[in-house]
């Protein structure tokens, strides 16, 4: 089970720090949504490095973090350990096809202004599929193991 704060902080934060590997790791901020049915979800284009590296080594993390420059025992944040699954364009029209329109509703609530049809050959869906997550608030650590 999900901690209601970290659950609150996935549904009111809108980016985050991917980080992805391959050679060497590489971060990247990503514009993200939750769906507490199954993870949290992010797009790109599979030209992107971390499609790339994603495509080789499945394995990410996510940071999700709100920082109070003022006070640093404010600070809120979860990291999340995953799992990657790319949905590409052709699978839009798929078995997948009713939660992914669900997920890209989600995207259209959060993030209204940026939003458009998915229409690119080179749009990627990803879902991150959440294992272990470790949540702090200013020196208060929680971690919870959530699949093996």
């Amino acid at each position: 089970m999900i901690p209601y704060e970290v659950r609150s902080l996935l549904n009111t934060t809108y980016f985050g720090y991917l980080c992805t590997r391959a050679t060497y790791p590489h971060i990247t901020p990503v514009f993200f949504v939750y769906d507490q049915r199954d993870g949290v979800y992010f797009m790109s284009t599979f030209g992107s490095r971390k499609i790339r590296n994603i495509a080789s080594d499945r394995r990410v993390s996510l940071v999700i973090d709100v920082r109070d420059e003022n006070d640093p025992f404010n600070n809120e944040g979860v990291m999340i350990s995953g799992i990657a699954r790319l949905y590409l364009p052709e699978q839009f029209k798929s078995q997948d096809y009713g939660s992914l329109i669900t997920v890209y509703n989600l995207f259209r609530e959060k993030y209204a202004e940026f939003v458009e049809p998915v229409h690119g050959d080179d749009d990627v869906l990803v879902r991150i599929e959440m294992k272990r997550l470790s949540y702090w608030k200013g020196p208060q650590f929680m971690n919870v193991r959530l699949h093996d």
